[in-house]
């Protein structure tokens, strides 16, 4: 009796790779050209209603985000013009597919990570992190609830305009185990967490290196949902989750323990 023995695949593929610098570059470029431009435009915009935004952080970030966003599906519609093959997952899931319940647990997840990477030396000495959250003004509200929609902000930028370029541009499949990704993803992953570099700026250097340790993972897991549902719900919904779960357990935490 003859006895098959199938060929183990590899831990590690890249397979059907056509790289380009070029496209990535762009992708980069373009990135900046859509927050940069909306926060300043948020900015001139709080300038001229100083009276309202000076108390009321919250409503110039949920601003800003409205910009970002605006601008990001103006993209969108110009590289479906410029580039119809480019995938965008601008779509409603199919039925049985939406994976909502799924997001909900990965980002409820994602909320508490970030919390302790960011957090873990004011959570052992139990003493609240100062996050600069106000709480006056409808802050406890207006934080949660704009945080709750970065998903909806950042994912349609992140993921619909820049992985769809560069699943155009630079198409091909990256597998680790039995994670299969495009490598536009994981590409993507990583302008994700280089767009949060002003946390070197402004926080100390171990929570700067944990935000683009678990900015660059969380890309990863976006770009997976995203694809196993076809659509941006998924991931939009596990953004938004975590970071609303990170920002309300610290006013929690900050009504419980307060500020020393």
């Amino acid at each position: 009796m003859t006895t098959l023995t199938l060929p183990r695949r590899p831990f590690f593929e890249l397979r059907d790779l056509q790289w380009r610098l070029w496209p990535v570059l762009l992708a980069g470029a373009l990135m900046q050209a859509v927050l940069w431009p909306a926060r300043e435009l948020a900015r001139l915009v709080a300038h001229q209603q100083a009276a309202f935004f000076n108390d009321r952080v919250w409503a110039f970030v949920g601003l800003a985000m409205v910009f970002q966003t605006l601008a990001g599906l103006a993209c969108i519609a110009v590289m479906r013009r410029l580039l119809p093959h480019a995938p965008t997952y601008l779509a409603w899931p199919a039925r049985g597919r939406s994976l909502v319940g799924l997001a909900l647990a990965i980002g409820l997840g994602m909320g508490v990570l970030m919390l302790v990477a960011d957090w873990w030396p004011q959570l052992l000495a139990h003493r609240a992190p100062d996050a600069g959250y106000d709480t006056r003004h409808g802050g406890v509200a207006g934080w949660v609830v704009v945080m709750a929609c970065s998903g909806l902000c950042e994912e349609p930028i992140f993921r619909g305009l820049l992985v769809g370029l560069l699943t155009a541009l630079v198409p091909g499949r990256l597998r680790v185990g039995r994670v299969d990704l495009p490598v536009s993803g994981v590409l993507v992953a990583l302008l994700f967490g280089a767009a949060h570099y002003d946390s070197f700026f402004v926080d100390p250097l171990p929570q700067a290196i944990a935000q683009q340790f678990y900015a660059f993972a969380f890309g990863l897991v976006y770009v997976w949902l995203m694809e196993r549902s076809r659509s941006l719900l998924a991931p939009i919904v596990a953004h938004g989750v975590g970071d609303a779960v990170e920002v309300g357990a610290l006013m929690a935490l900050q009504s419980a323990w307060g500020l020393h």
